[in-house]
């Protein structure tokens, strides 16, 4: 065998065991994704009780009219009034608790991050490589056809990947003015991802 045909010998090699090593990371993920989803979805109450928490220090007179209970709003928004004076610390103490929530977020994110690069990995993989005319060593129950599948639905769902091209680190600081903005983002990944993984899953 020449010096260049046995180099190509060992790209290809290469190629495939990282192929395999993308398959692995997404099947890893996929079989995890509800254990994900529960783990957002709690960040996503917390948000909401966060969100709750920050409105009912900045009371506004709407808040009696629109009620149904309107002694019980007028109470409300009155103690309100007077306890103005605390707000501010009552603030930085819902300002702890989202940083709190967005931590493990972060945490959270980055699992995905590592999956989401497998899935594009593998919708620029080329199919060309896993056919019959080449003779490679397929891990044991796995089949040229297995292979040829999940790169075909890694390009079908490649659009949906757009929706996460922002930096997190960035987007998803604790800021209290955000908190509704950073509830439906992330809203958003978990509905996307679970898309994600049960089309990749039906293959």
């Amino acid at each position: 065998m020449s010096a260049a045909r046995k180099e190509l010998q060992q790209v290809l090699c290469r190629y495939v065991t990282e192929t395999f090593s993308y398959i692995d990371t997404v099947r890893e993920f996929c079989e995890d994704v509800s254990k994900w989803g529960l783990g957002r979805e709690t960040e996503l109450n917390m948000m909401i009780d966060i969100k709750e928490s920050v409105d009912s220090i900045d009371l506004n007179f709407d808040h009696v009219s629109k009620s149904e209970e309107k002694g019980k709003a007028l109470g409300e928004y009155l103690k309100n009034k007077l306890t103005q004076v605390t707000a501010d610390s009552r603030r930085a103490k819902l300002q702890e608790e989202l940083a709190a929530v967005l931590k493990d977020t972060l945490v959270g994110l980055a699992k995905l991050e590592y999956f989401l690069d497998a899935v594009e990995k593998l919708a620029v993989t080329s199919l060309h490589v896993f056919t019959e005319k080449q003779a490679l060593s397929l891990p044991k129950g796995i089949t040229l056809d297995c292979v040829q599948v999940v790169i075909t639905a890694a390009r079908r769902i490649c659009p949906l990947l757009l929706e996460f091209k922002r930096d997190a680190q960035v987007f998803f600081l604790p800021r209290l003015q955000n908190v509704e903005v950073l509830f439906y983002e992330l809203y958003k990944y978990i509905e996307t991802t679970q898309k994600i993984c049960e089309t990749l899953g039906k293959r």
